[in-house]
């Protein structure tokens, strides 16, 4: 097993140990280690979506932009294509 796999092993046996000194129930400790675990993740998976938002919006998104009509910038971001997208859309009542 490799040092990193080894460490977040270990922080997570030291997390479910302390859960476990609050609770008697070992099935009690693991669903909220997994609750914990998906919050991490959750939280994870929010930062990299706001790093992305300044990232340049996707072909995809100008494709679509240009269907609908819509003007817009060279270099517009992610996030701002988003938002004129909704825009659009919610004009339409789709």
């Amino acid at each position: 097993m490799d040092t990193q796999t080894r460490k977040g092993l270990d922080n997570y046996l030291e997390v479910f140990d302390a859960i476990s000194e609050k609770t008697d129930s070992d099935a009690v400790a693991i669903a909220i280690l997994q609750e914990m675990s998906k919050d991490r993740r959750a939280e994870q998976i929010r930062g990299e979506r706001a790093a992305q938002k300044d990232d340049a919006a996707t072909p995809k998104q100008k494709r679509f932009m240009q269907k609908l009509g819509i003007d817009f910038p060279a270099d517009i971001s992610r996030k701002d294509a988003s938002v004129l997208i909704d825009e659009e859309l919610g004009k339409n009542g789709e």
